[in-house]
């Protein structure tokens, strides 16, 4: 044990020199300490109305009766228990307003709003609830307690009119744009102007002379050449 706080500091630490030498002193310190931490413990268990949101289920329905919250049902599941026992000092203090109805009605289907006969021309002293289904949906035994139990938190002169249900339905639309910017850049071969050209056409020839000479050789020798 090495916190000091009131829920693991060692009081065996506080044992005068003496008595901590004395083992059986020591073990009877350890055990007593050990049953105060318990105790510690256990002192949590007090704060009540701060640690709803911690509660179990049964004692919120205690909690609910001690606090007479009449428009409270056992059967509403525990999130709306303790939403009806965190709402219901304010509905008290406000018992017979619309705000009493608006909070009370809340608790059970979030988004609930009260419009008076004056809101909407209707008769003196008349009103109608619209309630809000979003979350929780409706049901024929929540709108049952709904009827029943509107009369604990109205005034006496006023009386339901109408109940209506709104339910929301919420949905994502994506939408993009794309902006593009740029310049076209054309690339052509290069192609030259004004050049001239010229040419021409050789042609060659050549004659070839010739001539036979024959020479005879003098009869004197009786030989022929021919060249």
């Amino acid at each position: 044990m090495n916190n000091n706080d009131l829920f693991s500091v060692d009081f065996t630490r506080s044992l005068p020199p003496a008595l901590k030498n004395d083992p059986n002193m020591l073990a009877l310190a350890q055990v007593i300490a050990e049953q105060l931490q318990i105790n510690a413990k256990d002192i949590e268990k007090n704060i009540i109305y701060a640690r709803i949101d911690e509660l179990d289920e049964q004692t919120l329905d205690i909690l609910a009766y001690d606090l007479h919250v009449d428009w409270y049902d056992y059967s509403y599941p525990i999130d709306v228990k303790r939403r009806t026992i965190r709402d219901s000092v304010k509905v008290h203090r406000q018992l017979g307003t619309k705000y009493a109805v608006e909070t009370a009605l809340g608790a059970v289907f979030p988004g609930t709003t009260v419009k008076e006969w004056f809101e909407y021309g209707g008769d003196p002293y008349m009103f109608k609830v619209i309630i809000g289904a979003t979350e929780s949906g409706v049901s024929a035994e929540r709108q049952a307690a709904v009827l029943e139990r509107v009369q604990f938190y109205k005034n006496l002169r006023s009386h339901l009119e109408a109940i209506s249900y709104q339910i929301e339905k919420r949905t994502t639309v994506q939408v993009a744009a794309v902006h593009s910017v740029g310049t076209r850049l054309e690339v052509y071969p290069y192609l030259a102007h004004g050049m001239e050209s010229s040419g021409g056409v050789f042609y060659a020839g050549f004659t070839k002379y010739g001539r036979k000479l024959e020479i005879f050789p003098n009869e004197a020798f009786g030989d022929h050449w021919e060249v």
